[in-house]
């Protein structure tokens, strides 16, 4: 019995010391592990102070690399280059960057604390100059060298200072920073929501103009009985309506400009294209007003551009510019031949070579909108030819007739005789006249007011003539959707 005991304490004692082993063992690991862990902390958050000064103190910086010479001033906190004094040219932002490479800059360690050889730095012909002047008088020089063998650093030097620097290649970009690119573009916000006013005009394309219907005007007032939220008034003999969905599709673009490069202000050279450009675009929301020009291919993938408040001449991707190169007028705008609000007409006459039909739209107001989200309520007396029509079977008919669409555009001066005339007697005492005159044997030319600017299928016009003709005799049956 005293055996196994023994027996028994000593396997104990071997498991305890195993366990201090194993223990031991994994808690040196673990401070070993947190030691590097800190040491490379610290490593890799360790950074060498070249200059330490108040950025806004810095007055002037003087740049020179390769045959540049740019001279940046501040003049009442905005910068000026060259002596340009136009702020509104430059972009600040850039500017401000570069002040703070002269005014705050850190490396990343020190690659020699006094050089013999200036020239495996690439510092004993700089590739870069640059000189900041404080408001106290005081300068800062700064000599950039070559890059490093590990890329996206540089060598630099400061003058009084022997050692040289390892920094980072934002530094380095401000430092040789070309004038171009200090140039501004301000391509203004639009809110694609509020869309007031489109123009777009193109080389040996026809222009496109659309402009918001505002109910609040006298003018576009009576719009409204013609289902408009916008009107392409150009470049059709009379305005046409714009179909909301395909508007949106064309104009989502717009938010999508954004320049690739600054070319440079030199906007009557010929190759940027911009004296007489290829492209026009504004556009207008209710508070802001985008003017762009567009002019030739820069090359394969972008094209020369320019604002129309501005001098600067950038370059864009095709890509966000291409959608202006294809849309056409026809593909913007709603394919009915004639739609109006039924509440703002009083009487349809329809003409054909053999018949005259009259269509009464006679209605009793019971309830006026008391809201823009509401509209008036009607009680409607419907007749065709002296035959009293109920509401619903008028207006699936209405429909058919407002239902007419165009199928492209005449290209055709209408002259002939109408084979079918209507005739909509608006509230307003206005007659709008829609005549339809063979363009050849399977089309119509859509003669609206004595202007035509479209054709439209005959069957399309024949099958309404033969329900008119059903509904006049009570045979009519609503088309099925």
């Amino acid at each position: 019995m005293r055996k196994k005991k023994n027996r028994l304490f000593t396997i104990v004692s071997v498991l305890l010391v195993l366990v201090l082993i194993i223990g031991a063992y994994f808690y040196v690991s673990y401070v070993n592990k947190k030691k590097q862990e800190a040491e490379e902390k610290k490593s890799s958050s360790a950074s060498v102070t070249v200059t330490n000064f108040d950025r806004n103190k810095i007055t002037k910086i003087d740049i020179k690399h390769d045959d540049i010479h740019l001279v940046l001033e501040k003049v009442k906190d905005k910068w000026i280059v060259n002596g340009i004094n136009n702020p509104l040219y430059f972009d600040q932002d850039k500017i401000d960057d570069i002040a703070f490479s002269c005014a705050q800059m850190t490396a990343e360690k020190i690659a020699d604390n006094n050089p013999k050889d200036l020239k495996k730095y690439g510092l004993d012909n700089p590739k870069s100059i640059v000189e900041a002047t404080f408001s106290d008088g005081k300068k800062v020089t700064f000599y950039l060298g070559s890059e490093t063998p590990i890329t996206s650093t540089y060598y630099l030097m400061k003058k009084g200072d022997p050692k040289v620097y390892v920094v980072w290649t934002n530094h380095a970009e401000n430092f040789t920073i070309k004038p171009q690119k200090l140039l501004s573009v301000k391509i203004p916000e639009i809110d694609t929501q509020n869309i007031t006013y489109v123009k777009l005009v193109r080389k040996g394309q026809p222009t496109i103009e659309i402009k918001k219907v505002d109910e609040k005007n006298k003018e576009d007032n009576e719009w409204k009985y013609y289902v408009r939220l916008w009107n392409l008034v150009q470049p059709y003999s009379q305005p046409v309506g714009v179909a909301s969905d395909k508007f949106s599709e064309f104009i989502e673009n717009v938010p999508n400009f954004s320049p690739e490069d600054i070319v440079g202000e030199d906007v009557y050279n010929p190759k940027y294209g911009l004296q007489s450009p290829r492209i026009e675009l504004i556009v207008k929301d209710n508070k802001n007003t985008l003017h762009l020009f567009v002019g030739n291919n820069a090359d394969d993938s972008t094209v020369y551009c320019r604002m129309a408040d501005s001098k600067v001449v950038f370059t864009m991707s095709t890509y966000k510019t291409d959608f202006m190169n294809t849309i056409k007028p026809f593909d913007l705008i709603e394919k009915f031949a004639y739609i109006v609000n039924i509440d703002y007409v009083d009487k349809i006459e329809i003409f054909t070579k053999e018949k005259k039909h009259t269509l009464i739209l006679d209605k009793k107001l019971i309830k006026k909108a008391t809201s823009e989200e509401e509209s008036d309520e009607y009680k409607y007396n419907f007749q065709a030819d002296g035959r009293k029509i109920d509401e619903d079977t008028f207006k699936k008919f209405y429909q058919e007739i407002i239902g007419l669409l165009i199928d492209g555009e005449n290209d055709k001066k209408p002259t002939g005789t109408p084979e079918v005339t209507m005739k909509f007697y608006l509230v307003n005492r206005k007659v709008d006249v829609m005549e339809y005159i063979p363009y050849n044997d399977d089309f119509y030319m859509v003669v609206r007011n004595g202007k035509s600017d479209f054709v439209i299928a005959k069957e399309q016009v024949q099958k309404m003539l033969k329900d008119l003709e059903d509904l006049v005799a009570g045979k009519y049956k609503p088309p099925e959707n």
